[in-house]
């Protein structure tokens, strides 16, 4: 709930374009990652109230209510606490290590961008000489030249999505701010 909520205003989404669109890869990218992280975390402290509440109510009132809440509680704190793939380069949707690949893909680009200006060539030679670096909703690429700069599939950023409120926040709940789909999956 946390990130459906807080993460939608209009305050926090005026840097960036509309949902479907990629989104270059800036500082306010890496900021909203990170605050994304810390809200889907969040969600733990909201979901233990209605735990403990669950567990009251089915113990000395046997309600299927607190019985639901319980059991959404539980399933929230689980889904939250285990990894989508004990392999996986990125094992929560928000990860420490995903924030780190894409500023390590932004400052390779600006790096790159000031090498080639300077007339000298890149030491690794990917990409071209005016990399502007996109997240797309499968990968990073480079918004001149079309090459993959990172494999990673793009998470919910709680911009405000085309689908609607309704049909978005329901995939938004399923989905557990998991991107759609991750190309590099074997």
């Amino acid at each position: 709930m946390p990130i459906l909520f807080f993460s939608r205003a209009q305050s926090h989404n005026t840097m960036f374009p509309p949902h479907p669109e990629s989104i270059p890869l800036s500082p306010h990218l890496l900021a909203r990652v990170i605050q994304m992280r810390r809200l889907y975390w969040m969600s733990l402290l909201f979901t233990l109230p209605s735990l403990l509440y669950g567990w009251l109510m089915v113990t000395w009132a046997g309600t299927a209510l607190g019985f639901g809440l319980f059991l959404a509680s539980a399933w929230t704190v689980i889904s939250r606490l285990l990894p989508d793939d004990i392999n996986a380069r990125y094992r929560y949707p928000y990860s420490s290590k995903l924030v780190e690949d894409l500023h390590d893909v932004r400052v390779h680009a600006e790096l790159s961008d000031s090498t080639l200006m300077s007339g000298e060539m890149p030491a690794d030679g990917r990409c071209c000489s005016a990399s502007d670096p996109q997240w797309e909703v499968g990968r990073v690429r480079c918004g001149a030249c079309n090459s993959v700069l990172l494999g990673a599939a793009r998470p919910d950023l709680g911009r405000p999505r085309i689908d609607g409120l309704f049909k978005g926040s329901l995939r938004l709940l399923l989905l557990d701010s998991r991107p759609m789909f991750n190309p590099d999956r074997e």
